[in-house]
């Protein structure tokens, strides 16, 4: 009996693992029909990199150094979160070109397939937030402490992969009404820039709101961050990266019950419609 059930399981591996390559193949040719390395690194990249510049500025300018490098490091952190969380219009798009019943009608789980559709920006995130990491400190006077920056740059990986979780939950959103999608990326992306630890500390807000926060991706990995850079001791760090780890994971589920519910409700009804 053990064996017909260990081959199944093994075979469903093989199948997801098979997804998830097709998926970065995918995503690598579709991050090719929309940036050459040229215009990504000196048209996308630099124009982050000068959003991330000018919040920096106003931090000195209204205070110090300090505030400068806070300011600084929450932005280069956000970066990633912003670009992981493009996946809203990747996802809502499929809807509004016709492909999204195509999707629903491949032979295997549409929940990899769906949720794989925004691994490039997910990728180019990371990278975003790892050359702003490198290059903007030292560049603008306010170098962060080394060795420290290196595994405190390592968390940006949790914190990317948690947001593009939470993107890809606001994305089941945006594909069932396909007329608020960018309303939904951003009424998802600006509370977290506004009220998660970004450029003003958490303490700054009421304490009722406080716990909430801590609800939302990019909120413990940042401030796991801030910790590692202030010398804080790993006792002081984990339960940060656990937590950042859980919500990344509880709004994976969410995302996955959202799809689940478009594609099943679709599929029902027959609203997977082509185009609009």
């Amino acid at each position: 009996m053990s064996a017909p059930s260990s081959l199944g399981s093994s075979s469903l591996t093989a199948g997801w693992l098979r997804l998830g390559y097709q998926s970065v193949l995918f995503s690598i040719a579709e991050m090719r029909t929309v940036h050459t390395w040229r215009t990504w690194l000196f048209g996308w990249v630099a124009r982050l990199l000068t959003q991330v510049t000018f919040f920096a500025l106003i931090g000195k300018f209204l205070a110090d150094d300090a505030t400068m490098q806070f300011v600084l490091v929450g932005n280069i952190v956000a970066l990633c979160c912003l670009e992981s969380m493009i996946v809203v219009l990747t996802i809502a798009g499929e809807r509004r070109l016709g492909t999204l019943p195509l999707l629903a009608m491949a032979p295997t789980s549409h929940v990899p397939v769906y949720l794989g559709r925004g691994l490039h920006w997910l990728a180019s995130g990371i990278a975003s937030s790892v050359i702003g990491w490198l290059v903007l400190p030292p560049l603008l006077g306010v170098p962060l402490p080394w060795p420290e920056a290196l595994p405190a740059m390592a968390i940006i990986l949790l914190v990317a992969l948690s947001c593009y979780c939470y993107g890809c939950f606001l994305a089941g959103l945006a594909v069932r009404y396909r007329s608020l999608q960018v309303i939904v990326l951003n009424l998802g992306y600006l509370p977290i820039m506004a009220f998660c630890g970004v450029n003003v500390p958490l303490s700054f807000w009421p304490t009722w709101l406080q716990p909430v926060l801590h609800l939302f991706p990019l909120t413990n990995g940042l401030q796991a961050i801030r910790t590692v850079l202030a010398g804080g001791t790993w006792s002081e760090v984990w339960p940060k990266l656990a937590l950042e780890a859980l919500v990344g994971i509880g709004w994976f589920a969410l995302a996955t019950v959202s799809i689940n519910r478009v594609v099943t409700k679709g599929r029902a009804d027959g609203t997977l419609e082509f185009g609009n």
